[in-house]
């Protein structure tokens, strides 16, 4: 269930910045909202101490892909804010 929850936050943070084509300034909140729940979903992954090793590796999966939607996020905000910054330096004559 978690591993597709990941699954499901690193899916959308591949998405975000291709549906952010004029929109970067305002989607770094949602980009946020998405690193956080990434943060949560991989706390309590590894909080779970998962019995067999075929949980063990589904866990260690579900955690590195939380890893990678928060790596994608903060990435994207980053990306964004150095965009927006050069956007409103043009503004100003």
């Amino acid at each position: 269930m978690l591993v597709s929850a990941s699954f499901l936050i690193l899916l959308l943070s591949f998405f975000l910045p291709l549906a952010s084509l004029h929109t970067y300034c305002e989607n770094r909140t949602i980009a946020a909202v998405f690193g956080f729940i990434s943060i949560a979903v991989f706390l309590v992954l590894l909080r779970n101490r998962a019995a067999s090793t075929f949980k063990k590796t589904v866990t260690i999966i579900g955690a590195a892909l939380c890893f990678l939607a928060l790596a994608v996020n903060v990435a994207f905000i980053l990306y964004a804010t150095h965009l927006c910054r050069h956007m409103f330096d043009q503004l100003h004559p």
